[in-house]
């Protein structure tokens, strides 16, 4: 189509019978090797370029994405330097995105890290004696600042190492640890007394040095004096 002019104003009638006549800058240019072909402009403006373009793309989805994927291969340096430039000037961006793809799909990526985990097991066991000796002044003293906020959770750490080192079968949860106390309503089963007047501790039914586990239906709730009391007995108060 040539180059016409409406109200002093160069442009063109697009191919498409249902489009008509649109300036110059709606078409894109039409070179070979730099050069303009025929009157520079190709023949569909565009917006019916581009929806042809789209229409070609569903019929032949894999061909285009197999060209897809070999520029991108041919070209992964350049990829490679531009996501990182375009990471670095928007790193809110970035980081939202990450948390976003964490909460969707936070089961299957802790499944991912446990199965490399495993297959070298040895590998990551040294990059973990590595980080602590690198860090051990500060983890211990996150370690002495959380517990202090969190007794509870110091206590059951306690208890699981106490298990571990008697070789005890079996654990539980914090959770199943609070449904127990909730179940007895927080009351000591030696000597009747109430949480908060008292603190009421894991006692093993079955001491873990008699062959006891770390059950929870091998535990009971007593207070520290009670639990010392009862020793290392094997007792059942429930």
């Amino acid at each position: 189509m040539a180059i016409v002019y409406q109200n002093n104003v160069a442009g063109k009638i697009c191919i498409n019978p249902e489009c008509g006549w649109k300036p110059l800058s709606e078409f894109h240019p039409r070179r070979l090797l730099g050069i303009p072909v025929g009157d520079g402009y190709k023949s569909r403006c565009r917006d019916c370029a581009n929806a042809q373009g789209r229409a070609e793309y569903a019929t032949s989805i894999e061909k285009y994405r197999a060209t897809q994927q070999k520029y991108v291969e041919a070209n992964k340096g350049r990829y490679q330097e531009l996501k990182r430039a375009h990471q670095k000037a928007n790193p809110e961006k970035y980081d939202e995105a990450t948390r976003k793809y964490w909460e969707t799909h936070s089961e299957e990526i802790k499944t991912r890290a446990r199965e490399r985990r495993q297959l070298d097991l040895e590998h990551y066991r040294e990059i973990g004696r590595n980080s602590y000796e690198h860090h051990a002044e500060e983890r211990r003293r996150y370690s002495l600042e959380y517990y202090k906020l969190n007794p509870e959770k110091s206590v059951a750490a306690t208890n699981r190492r106490r298990a571990l080192k008697l070789a005890a079968g079996g654990s539980h949860t914090e959770e199943e640890w609070l449904e127990l106390k909730t179940f007895y309503n927080f009351k000591c089963l030696r000597c009747g007394e109430q949480e908060p007047d008292i603190k009421l501790t894991r006692d093993h039914v079955v001491p873990l040095t008699k062959g006891g586990t770390d059950s929870i239906d091998n535990v009971q709730p007593l207070c520290a004096r009670c639990n010392s009391k009862k020793n290392n007995k094997h007792i059942d108060y429930r």
